[in-house]
């Protein structure tokens, strides 16, 4: 299953989420501020400077761009999983 690291106000967690639900895939949230602190997201993805933060099946996936290839490239591999 997908988890996607969001903050308030980023266009493009929107965005990752409702390609998400388009294509009908179940996926988890957790948002910096309320679920998960940045000082987690630091010590889990060191590195990686911007959200969403997007994994499948504790997998790192990356940003919105690395979903929609994954999505548009995998989708029928994915969907059966």
């Amino acid at each position: 299953m997908y988890n996607i690291i969001t903050k308030p106000g980023c266009v493009h967690c929107v965005s990752a989420k409702q390609l998400l639900n388009a294509k009908g895939i179940d996926y988890t949230e957790q948002s910096i501020g309320s679920d998960i602190t940045i000082e987690e997201v630091k010590a889990q993805y060191p590195g990686v400077a911007s959200v969403p933060i997007i994994t499948y099946n504790s997998e790192f996936v990356g940003g919105y761009v690395n979903l929609v290839e994954r999505v548009e490239n995998d989708g029928r591999q994915l969907l059966s999983e």
